[in-house]
């Protein structure tokens, strides 16, 4: 798959997930919530919860997770070292 489809698709299921910002089920968005917010104050609990369905979405269709981390880059101007921890907090306690 060459990088523009590639790079449509994530984009096509960014915007998917923030349409549908719930947090999927079976979500632990308070120990999602726990484990970023003391770290990255400079984010909003909106945009932490955005960014975990973001890479939720992203995990759930089957693109590995530096792909949810290029998004949050491309997408939200997060940080790819942030983007990572979020990413991993989403698997972890999102339930993606």
């Amino acid at each position: 798959m060459n990088r523009s489809v590639m790079t449509g698709l994530c984009g096509a299921t960014a915007v998917a997930a923030l349409l549908a910002l719930a947090p999927p089920a079976g979500a632990d968005t308070a120990a999602f919530l726990a484990g970023l917010e003391p770290v990255y104050t400079s984010l909003t609990r909106e945009q932490l919860l955005n960014a975990g369905s973001i890479s939720c979405a992203i995990l759930d269709a089957g693109q590995p997770a530096p792909v949810a981390v290029e998004t949050l880059y491309r997408q939200m101007g997060i940080a790819l070292a942030t983007g990572s921890d979020i990413v991993s907090a989403a698997a972890l306690n999102l339930g993606c």
